[in-house]
């Protein structure tokens, strides 16, 4: 009786050390939200493009596209999608903003909205074609 009692102290201490993961990566949080369009690479080769009804861009050609210079503050306003105008036409891209607050708002270890969305940012920079 005296064995069950230890191993019952022994099991309950262990489930208090359990740790917490560490918030995903942003390339983590890349392949998770974004690859399935826009490819494992980002290069807009994603399994899902077959069914897409528009182009999906290569995201290792913003800088590129910009004249060398990544959009940074672009780029995050897109991926948040929250404040985009009218005038830019339909999203067809997930408001990852809100699901982001979303996520935040119901896991208490989970990142805010703003800072995963500057981590993928980051992301993408650090994946631009040498070409600038």
């Amino acid at each position: 009786m005296r064995n069950i009692y230890t191993l019952a102290a022994a099991l309950l201490a262990l489930t208090g050390c359990a740790t917490v993961p560490p918030p995903p990566t942003a390339a983590q949080t890349f392949a998770t939200h974004c690859a399935s369009c826009h490819g494992q690479l980002g290069e807009g080769d994603g399994p899902m493009v077959e069914v897409m009804r528009v182009n999906v861009p290569n995201l290792r050609q913003l800088a590129e596209r910009n004249d060398g210079r990544f959009p940074t503050d672009a780029v995050a306003g897109y991926i948040d999608g929250r404040n985009l105008p009218a005038s830019h036409g339909d999203r067809v891209m997930p408001v990852w903003g809100d699901v982001f607050d979303t996520t935040a708002s119901l896991l208490s270890d989970a990142e805010a909205a703003e800072a995963r969305i500057a981590a993928i940012v980051d992301y993408l920079n650090s994946i631009q074609y040498d070409a600038r």
